[in-house]
């Protein structure tokens, strides 16, 4: 469940819902609040999954969502081109998944991944 935090509290590397696309903060600029108004945040934001590059710009005191995230470690049960069906060490229950192109794993490997608002995202080896 999507978590409200006050604009003012967002800092870089941290993480954000932008038009429902799960984000993390590459940079936060404050304005300074002129005669007549409140200041401004421009932040700048990468989508998880996509890559793609979001801004916006919001008032102080504005209250955003932040993602859910759950960090889970799985097992590598087989492996098929850039998908590999990972079964989770808590509920044992498999689901697949495409591999980063960047990450070495083999079939009996436990791998770490993320699961951000029912979406999962392999992020790397699990160093135990």
């Amino acid at each position: 469940m999507p978590q409200q935090v006050d604009v003012n509290s967002v800092r870089k590397g941290g993480y954000l819902l932008i038009d429902e696309e799960p984000c993390q903060v590459k940079s936060v600029n404050k304005s300074s609040p002129g005669k007549h108004g409140a200041a401004k945040y421009k932040i700048r934001a990468e989508g998880i999954f996509d890559g793609q590059t979001r801004n916006m710009v919001e008032k102080g005191g504005t209250k955003l969502l932040t993602p859910d995230i759950k960090k889970k470690v799985g097992q590598v049960v087989s492996i098929k081109g850039d998908i590999a069906q990972i079964m989770d060490m808590d509920t044992y229950q498999t689901e697949e998944m495409k591999l980063p192109e960047d990450l070495d794993v083999t079939e009996g490997q436990e791998i770490v991944y993320w699961d951000i608002e029912g979406r999962k995202l392999v992020k790397g080896k699990n160093k135990k």
